[in-house]
């Protein structure tokens, strides 16, 4: 018989390259055995394939294995990640929710495409669809395409072409943070507010913790207080209002495989540090 959890450590935030990962789902799920991740959660940018392929190939793992999907949320203009854990992933309401997520998520590179043919770049939407790149390259297609035609340098650079074309996410018509926490309740899932160290600007700590409070108002569960590049001060802030609160505490690298410079396993929490009633 295989011990689920046997393994000490969590970290319910990782990308596959469904998303925009550089690994694949059993990659991931190896790694996490030899760093001794006993709790592993796949949560994709808006898909739920890297999750469900995760949950299904680690029957076998001590890990135990969370559903999971990060759906991109907008705020009054600031782009929010919530963490939905458990929800339903065979209801097609929140399949279709999901999905359209997806789609204003991609659609936004051909948003910029299109503003970039107009300005007078060698670009088009139709090359673009016809333009392929390898499952595991890491970051997503239009990254891929601008560099492979040469408008940049490398991947990390075609980030700039978004702002410099006012293609952002808050232009993208993303659902509410309010919504989607609605809809992954209808589900019976519970939803995380992602990296607010990352999501909210302000270092004014009242300013900092009226912003988590009206997360809460919204139905947040909890936070991921542990995360990857949160300062100690911040995540000393977010330990203290969920602890406050008897709100969820989660933990996540926000890994990214080779795409990224954040590791797995990172920042290095116990699952008994954190709370996850009803996660786990």
């Amino acid at each position: 018989m295989i011990l689920k959890n046997s393994l000490p450590f969590a970290d319910l935030h990782v990308h596959s390259y469904y998303s925009d990962g550089t690994c694949s789902p059993g990659q991931i799920l190896k790694t996490a055995e030899e760093l001794g991740i006993g709790v592993l959660a796949v949560a994709d940018h808006d898909v739920f394939e890297g999750s469900a392929e995760l949950c299904e190939i680690s029957k076998n793992s001590p890990v135990n294995c969370i559903p999971a999907v990060e759906i991109t949320c907008d705020d009054n203009g600031r782009q929010v990640h919530v963490l939905a854990y458990r929800p339903d992933f065979t209801n097609e309401e929140f399949r279709k929710f999901v999905a359209d997520g997806r789609r204003k998520l991609d659609g936004m590179s051909i948003d910029l495409i299109e503003k970039m043919q107009s300005a007078g770049y060698p670009v088009s939407v139709d090359e673009f669809d016809a333009f392929t790149c390898p499952r595991g390259s890491g970051g997503w297609k239009a990254l891929h395409y601008f560099h492979s035609i040469g408008i940049t340098k490398n991947l990390k650079d075609g980030f700039s072409l978004y702002l410099e074309f006012d293609c952002g996410y808050e232009k993208a018509g993303f659902p509410s943070v309010e919504k989607a926490i609605k809809m992954i309740h209808s589900v019976s899932g519970i939803a995380i507010i992602a990296h607010p160290g990352v999501s909210v600007k302000t270092r004014i700590e009242k300013e900092f913790l009226a912003e988590l409070e009206k997360f809460v108002s919204y139905g947040a569960d909890g936070i991921e207080c542990f995360y990857s590049e949160h300062t100690p001060d911040i995540t000393a802030i977010c330990e203290l209002f969920c602890t406050e609160r008897g709100l969820l505490m989660t933990c996540g690298s926000d890994f990214h495989g080779s795409f990224l410079t954040r590791q797995l396993g990172t920042p290095r929490k116990k699952t008994e540090e954190l709370l996850l009633d009803g996660i786990i």
